[in-house]
C-alpha cells in the first residue's frame, strides 16, 4: 500500500504543477494519477529490490484532453524515486517523444519541489561514431585505403558534411545525435558514420571516452526519467533486459501509445533474408576473406578454420542458388505467397536445413576473427595482429558476423516445425526491389507476441502503465489483452475526454448510393466531396487506399489547387506547416491523407473543422500475419472478423474521430462515408464506440 506520506507528496505535486503551469485541474486526471499511484503503492518488495506480488501494473485509456502525460510523471516519478527505481517513458512516435522531452519534463522540472534528472535513450544506429568519422575523412584524404565491403567509400560531396560535424562535435555544437544535426542526412551518407554494436570496440576505441552514444548512456546512469521508444525497449528485452536500458526489475515503465505496443513486438520478432541479396552477400563474404588472409596472414589457431572457410562458403552459396528456382515456382507471378498454417513445402525446408551446416563454422569462424581482432585493438593485451590491421578490419568483420547471425537465426525459424498444441508461425514470401532489379524473401514473424510479452517484460518488471486515447476496442480491454499479453490482476481503468462532444461536435453518417465494394464507390466519394466539402475552411480527408487517395487528388487538382495538399506528394511535416499557414491566412485548406494521419496529428481549432472518413479502416485483407491469425482462429472454431478484424477497425475509427476535437472550446463535424455502418450488423457496434457527437 502507498504510505499516507507519500500519497500527500503526490497530492501536494498535482497542485503545484497545477498552479505553476496555469493548468485547469481535471476530474479524469486526478482519477488516472490516483489508479496509477494505488497500482504501484501496491507492490511488495522481494529481498532484492524486484516485485514479489501480482500487483503494480496499470492500464489507463485517458480520452483525448485527459493530460495523461502530467498524470503519470505526477502519480509513477516520486514512487519511483522513492523506491530507487528508474522510471522509463516509452513512445510509439518521434512526435510524442519531442513533446515530454522539450516541453513536458523542462516544465515540471523547473517549476516542482521533487529535483529529478531526465535523459533520452536512442539506438547505438542514432549516434554518430568518431572512429568511423575519422576512418571516412583519411579515406577522402588518401591517407586511408578502404576495404571493398558493400561500397563502404564515402563520396567526396560528403566531405565538406564529415568536416562540418567534426567541427560542431568537438566545439560542443553537436551532441551527435543524428535527429539534432541542423539538417537531414541522408541514409548512405550516415551508414558511414555510425556503427553497429558488431563494428563497436568499445573501451577499446581511442575515441571511447568522448564517443556520443557512451556519453548518452552515461546520462541515462544518472536519470531518474529515461525517454525511450517502443522498438528500443524491445531490443533490450529481447537481449535479455538491461543491456541497453536499466534491467526490468529496477524500472518502472510507462507506454505511451500503448495501443501500439504489440505492433511493434510482432515486428521486432519478425525475421527474414532475401535470396538473391544472400547470394550476393556470400560472394562478398569470399573476397573479404581472401583480402583479409592476403593483409593480415592466418593465426596459428585459425588455421584449419581458415582453410575450410571457402569451401562452406561455397557450399552456401549452391543451396542458395537452389532456393531460387523453387521459391521461384512457388511464388509464379504473385507479389506474395503465404504458406498455410505456417508449414513450408518439404523441399525448401530441408534445403534450408542444408544451408545450416556450413553456415555454423563460418559463422564461428568469423566471432574468433571478431574477437581477435577486438583484442589486438588493445595496446594492454597481445594481439595476433598488428593494431594497423586491426583498425581497418575490426569492422567490417563485424559487419560480416552480425549478416551470419541474422542468417542463421532466420533460417533457423523459417525452416521450423513447431510442436502440437504451439500457435503456429507465419511464414510467406515476397517480392522486393533489390538493386536495380528484384529479390524474393523468406520472412517468418509469430502470430502472437503475448507469451513473449509476459515472460521477458511483465513478469519481471517492477511496475508498469500502458496508456494511450484508444486501448479498448468495442468497448472492451479484452484484444488487447490478448494482443499483448497482459495479466488479468493488473488494473483496468477508463477515463472518460473532458470534452463536450456531444454539444461542440455532430457526426453524420452519410449514405452513398454505392457501398466500399461497389467500382462506383470512388466516383460517389467524389460527387460527394464536390458538394459537401468547403475548400475556404479546414478539411482532413482520410482514405484508406493510396490508389484511392491519388485518383480523388487528380479529380480535384485542377479546382482545388491552391487549396490542396496531399500525402505522398510532400513530407508529413511539410503538409502540416503549410496547412496551418493558409490556414492563418484565412484561405482555407484541404488535406488528403493516409493511415498515419488518422493518427498522432494535432490540428486543434480552426485548423480542422470537418473530419471526412472515406470508409471503415479495416486492415489490409492480405497482410500475410493477420491472415495467419485468422485461419488459426477459424481452425480453433472462433471469429476472426469479430475478435481480430472489427476490434482493429474500431480502434482506426475512434482515431480518426479524434483528429476533430483537439480542445475544449473545438467545434467541427465528422462524416463518414461508409454506409456499411447503417446497413451491416457489425455497424452499429463500431458506432457505439465513437465519441458521443450529436448525431445527424
Amino acid at each position: 500500500m502507498l504510505g499516507k506520506e507519500s500519497k500527500e507528496r503526490i497530492q501536494s505535486l498535482y497542485r503545484e504543477a497545477i498552479k505553476a503551469l496555469e493548468l485547469r485541474p481535471r476530474y479524469g486526471q486526478r482519477v488516472m494519477i490516483a489508479e496509477i499511484a494505488k497500482a504501484l503503492g501496491a507492490v511488495r518488495e522481494g529481498e532484492k529490490g524486484e516485485r514479489d506480488n501480482d500487483a503494480g501494473i496499470a492500464v489507463v485509456e485517458a480520452g483525448t484532453g485527459t493530460g495523461k502525460t502530467l498524470a503519470y510523471l505526477i502519480a509513477a516519478l516520486p514512487v519511483a524515486m522513492e523506491r530507487d527505481k528508474k522510471l522509463l517513458v516509452s513512445t510509439a512516435t518521434v512526435a510524442l517523444q519531442e513533446q515530454i522531452l522539450d516541453k513536458d519534463l523542462p516544465a515540471l522540472k523547473k517549476h516542482l519541489s521533487l529535483p529529478f534528472n531526465f535523459a533520452l535513450a536512442k539506438g547505438r544506429g542514432r549516434y554518430l561514431c568518431l572512429s568511423k568519422l575519422d576512418k571516412s575523412l583519411q579515406q577522402l584524404s588518401g591517407i586511408l585505403s578502404t576495404v571493398d565491403l558493400f561500397e563502404q567509400t564515402p563520396e567526396e560531396q560528403d566531405r565538406e558534411l564529415y568536416e562540418n560535424m567534426l567541427i560542431k562535435y568537438g566545439s560542443g555544437q553537436w551532441d551527435g545525435d543524428r535527429d539534432r544535426w541542423e539538417d537531414e542526412i541522408e541514409h548512405k551518407q550516415w551508414t558511414h558514420l555510425t556503427a553497429t554494436h558488431r563494428e563497436c570496440s568499445n573501451r577499446r576505441c581511442p575515441h571511447f571516452q568522448n564517443c556520443a552514444f557512451y556519453k548518452a548512456r552515461s546520462a541515462m546512469e544518472d536519470a531518474d526519467v529515461i525517454v525511450a521508444n517502443h522498438d528500443l525497449v524491445l531490443s533490450d528485452l529481447s537481449l535479455g533486459g538491461g543491456a541497453i536500458l536499466p534491467a526490468p526489475d529496477k524500472t518502472i515503465y510507462v507506454f505511451d501509445e500503448g495501443h501500439h505496443l504489440a505492433d511493434k513486438a510482432l515486428n521486432h520478432f519478425r525475421l527474414e533474408f532475401g535470396v538473391r541479396s544472400t547470394r550476393q552477400w556470400l560472394k562478398q563474404l569470399e573476397k573479404l576473406i581472401e583480402q583479409f588472409i592476403a593483409d593480415a596472414g592466418i593465426p596459428m589457431g585459425m588455421m584449419h578454420s581458415l582453410q575450410v572457410m571457402p569451401a562452406n562458403i561455397q557450399s552456401l552459396s549452391q543451396s542458395a542458388s537452389l532456393v531460387w528456382p523453387l521459391v521461384m515456382d512457388l511464388m509464379q507471378d504473385r507479389d506474395r505467397q503465404r504458406f498455410e498454417f505456417g508449414l513450408l513445402p518439404e523441399g525448401l525446408r530441408d534445403l534450408l536445413h542444408t544451408m545450416k551446416a556450413p553456415l555454423q563454422p563460418v559463422t564461428q569462424c568469423l566471432d574468433k576473427l571478431s574477437d581477435l581482432l577486438q583484442k589486438s585493438l588493445d595496446p594492454n593485451e597481445t594481439g595476433d595482429f598488428t593494431q594497423e590491421v586491426a583498425e581497418t578490419w575490426q569492422a567490417p568483420m563485424g559487419i560480416m558476423l552480425a549478416r551470419a547471425e541474422e542468417l542463421s537465426e532466420a533460417l533457423s525459424w523459417i525452416a521450423a516445425v513447431e510442436g502440437e498444441g504451439e500457435l503456429p508461425v507465419a511464414r510467406w514470401l515476397s517480392k522486393r526491389p533489390y538493386g536495380d532489379d528484384w529479390d524474393i524473401t523468406l520472412s517468418a514473424s509469430p502470430i502472437s507476441v503475448a507469451a513473449q510479452l509476459r515472460q521477458t517484460l511483465w513478469s519481471r518488471c517492477y511496475g508498469a502503465v500502458v496508456t494511450s486515447a484508444t486501448l479498448t476496442a468495442l468497448n472492451s480491454f479484452n484484444s488487447l489483452k490478448w494482443e499483448a499479453g497482459l495479466p488479468d490482476w493488473a488494473t483496468y481503468e477508463r477515463v472518460a475526454s473532458p470534452f463536450n462532444y456531444s454539444e461542440n461536435g455532430q457526426l453524420e453518417v452519410v449514405r452513398l448510393n454505392s457501398d466500399p465494394k461497389s467500382e462506383a464507390f470512388e466516383s460517389d466519394v467524389q460527387e460527394w466531396l464536390k458538394e459537401a466539402v468547403d475548400p475556404e475552411e479546414g478539411t482532413l480527408v482520410l482514405f484508406s487506399s493510396r490508389a484511392q487517395l491519388e485518383a480523388t487528388r487528380d479529380y480535384f487538382i485542377r479546382d482545388w489547387y491552391d487549396h490542396l495538399l496531399c500525402q505522398g506528394f510532400l513530407p508529413k511535416g511539410e503538409i502540416v506547416r503549410r496547412h496551418k499557414k493558409r490556414i492563418d491566412e484565412g484561405k482555407g485548406n484541404i488535406i488528403f491523407g493516409l493511415a498515419s494521419f488518422a493518427e498522432g496529428i494535432d490540428l486543434p481549432g480552426e485548423y480542422v473543422t470537418h473530419v471526412v472518413i472515406v470508409k471503415i479502416p479495416f486492415a489490409v485483407p492480405d497482410d500475410p500475419i493477420q491472415s495467419a491469425i485468422s485461419e488459426w482462429m477459424e481452425s480453433r472454431g472462433r471469429n476472426p472478423f469479430m475478435e481480430l478484424t472489427l476490434p482493429a477497425a474500431s480502434i482506426r475509427l475512434i482515431q480518426a474521430c479524434g483528429r476533430l476535437i483537439r480542445k475544449e472550446t473545438d467545434q467541427g463535424k465528422v462524416s463518414i462515408l461508409d454506409k456499411r455502418l447503417v446497413s451491416s450488423r457489425y455497424g452499429q457496434l463500431l458506432l457505439d464506440s465513437l465519441p458521443p457527437f450529436r448525431r445527424i
